[in-house]
């Protein structure tokens, strides 16, 4: 009975331990065919594309204590992207494996000169790329050196630029991911909506963080950040907004998931801090004649995390306080707005928002939309509100 018992056992694990085994030596197999993609950026050169492929290095990424670097860097010219592609395999015999592809890194000045649409319609006609694909402007700097940079936590660089624009969208809120659908989708669009994408710059000396010293200190010397949003006038990228234009961009956008607003204390010197927990955007359009008009309501929820101002929380004067936010939050998200008045580039959105209130009326003044929106008329009401907070004051 014992051994009639003992034999599925012995026979399961004993298939289990094959499965393993044949599956570890499969993956290994697989991987030594494979030249795994992580990331691409494009510049220019000459006219023509300078494409770089940035390669994991599988075994230095799965044991993290190793020395050997996280990636390998494969840059070509070509005149097209797919050019450059075929320039690399000259170079080696295995197979450049794209699907798992995360960032699309684009630099500011092939941005500005040529355009993004080439690089979009390379992503769309190229069927191995994900529509997952996270895409970025480099900001001063060329993409390559964004790709090339050596960053503290992860050992591949466009794993380090995923994560950080997860962690400013979810906890943030002055940027959010942008993937290759929605931009081409904008285009085709436009001038309903003009494209927002993240950007990229480097805080320090970019040369010292090309270096493998530049993670050995406690404190590296140059690091990448993301600051923000760029925008668009079809596919030419036109400029940069700030780190604060950009988080009420993203207001406007009615993408806040989290964030914090740094006010002026409603009396007397200092600042206070307010932590956002919720947002809510919504407009509504009003037409008179042919004249559109666009109310803005927003809602936020939060509550005061930090205050060196004089004045108390104690009632009433939280009422002073939320009314502080208040005034401090239609100020900066109307001075946004009439920069891009000014500009006569709709990033802010007003032209998706009376599209939808009334396709056929947005339909008469489309053609004409450039010259009407930089006298759009607007108006801008948040409603704040604080759940609760701290009960230090700074003393005198």
């Amino acid at each position: 009975m014992l051994k009639r018992n003992l034999l599925p056992i012995i026979t399961s694990l004993f298939l289990l331990g094959a499965s393993l085994i044949i599956g570890k030596n499969a993956e290994d197999s697989l991987i030594r065919d494979l030249i795994i993609i992580s990331a691409i950026a494009v510049d220019i050169k000459d006219e023509n594309f300078l494409v770089t492929f940035q390669a994991i290095n599988a075994p230095s990424v799965k044991d993290s204590a190793s020395e050997k670097l996280g990636f390998i860097l494969y840059q070509e010219s070509g005149r097209t992207i797919t050019e450059a592609l075929q320039n690399i395999h000259k170079s080696f015999s295995r197979y450049l494996f794209m699907d798992d592809l995360e960032v699309i890194l684009i630099s500011e000045e092939l941005a500005k000169k040529r355009g993004i649409e080439d690089v979009l319609n390379y992503l769309f006609l190229e069927q191995t790329i994900s529509s997952n694909t996270m895409l970025f402007v480099s900001k001063e700097v060329s993409a390559y050196d964004i790709l090339a940079m050596f960053t503290p936590f992860q050992k591949v660089s466009s794993k380090r630029i995923v994560d950080t624009i997860e962690n400013i969208k979810d906890y943030s809120s002055f940027a959010i991911p942008v993937y290759p659908n929605r931009v081409k989708n904008f285009l085709l669009n436009y001038p309903v909506v003009n494209n927002v994408i993240p950007y990229i710059s480097v805080a320090g000396d970019v040369q010292e963080g090309l270096k493998k010293q530049n993670i050995e200190s406690y404190q590296p010397k140059s690091k990448m950040e993301i600051n923000g949003m760029s925008y668009f006038k079809k596919d030419r990228l036109m400029d940069f907004l700030s780190t604060e234009e950009s988080q009420n961009l993203i207001f406007l956008m009615d993408n806040v998931r989290e964030g914090a607003v740094e006010a002026n204390c409603p009396e007397g010197p200092g600042y206070f801090s307010y932590h956002l927990k919720k947002a809510k955007t919504k407009y509504k359009v009003n037409w008179k004649g042919k004249t559109p008009e666009v109310s803005i309501n927003i809602k936020t929820n939060g509550r005061i995390t930090e205050s060196n101002c004089s004045t108390n929380f104690e009632h009433p004067n939280m009422e002073i306080f939320r009314a502080q936010i208040k005034k401090q939050l239609e100020a900066s998200i109307t001075s946004l707005i009439q920069k891009s008045q000014e500009e006569s580039l709709d990033y802010v959105g007003f032209g998706k928002e009376i599209y939808l209130s009334s396709p056929s009326n947005w339909r008469k003044i489309e053609a004409n939309w450039d010259n009407i929106f930089p006298n759009t008329p607007f108006d801008i009401n948040v409603d704040v509100s604080v759940t609760r907070s701290g009960d230090a004051t700074s003393l005198d």
